[in-house]
């Protein structure tokens, strides 16, 4: 197995512990944020469909970048050092962040079955256009925020950000 694939399975464990425990949350508890102004479970899944179908479009190259292309070289790197390298090292986030309004869910998403849905269905394209990448750029990323980072690394930090949310879930 090589080091994607590895990374992959672990991604995908941890999409699929996800989805499960989403999956057994009751439907007085999905929309119930867990405190006040936090997300419900609903909305934090929701969170995770949104990001995945973005992810889809960085994959394929086709994301937009909220950063103007004359400052994009200086926030990649202010990112990679301030946010990606060091969520990668401690292999969980290091700082409390609000999500960019792009990955916002919505105020009332759906049961959990069709977010659940949703949500396996994005990441399942994502990890196939990773794998079919040809291979001279299977191995780097072009993120419109992070920049050019490994395929590895970018799938490890969606795996840490999986396990981030889960850990918000019931159960």
């Amino acid at each position: 197995m090589t080091p994607l694939e590895a990374q992959i399975a672990d991604h995908r464990a941890a999409v699929d512990e996800f989805v499960a425990v989403a999956r057994s949350i009751d439907a007085g508890t999905w929309k119930t944020p867990r405190a006040e102004g936090a997300w419900s479970p609903a909305q934090i899944a929701e969170h995770l469909a949104v990001l995945y179908e973005y992810n889809g479009a960085v994959i394929a190259g086709t994301a937009p970048s909220p950063i103007p292309r004359l400052l994009r070289p200086t926030v990649h790197w202010f990112v990679q050092m301030v946010f990606f390298k060091p969520t990668l090292k401690a292999g969980r986030f290091t700082r409390k962040g609000r999500a960019p309004s792009i990955f916002q869910p919505s105020a009332s998403p759906p049961g959990s079955s069709e977010v659940t849905a949703r949500l396996d269905a994005a990441v399942r394209t994502v990890e196939r256009a990773v794998m079919s990448r040809p291979p001279a750029v299977r191995d780097s990323i072009a993120h419109p925020i992070f920049g050019t980072v490994a395929t590895v690394d970018w799938l490890r930090l969606q795996t840490i950000h999986v396990h981030h949310h889960r850990a918000q879930l019931p159960g």
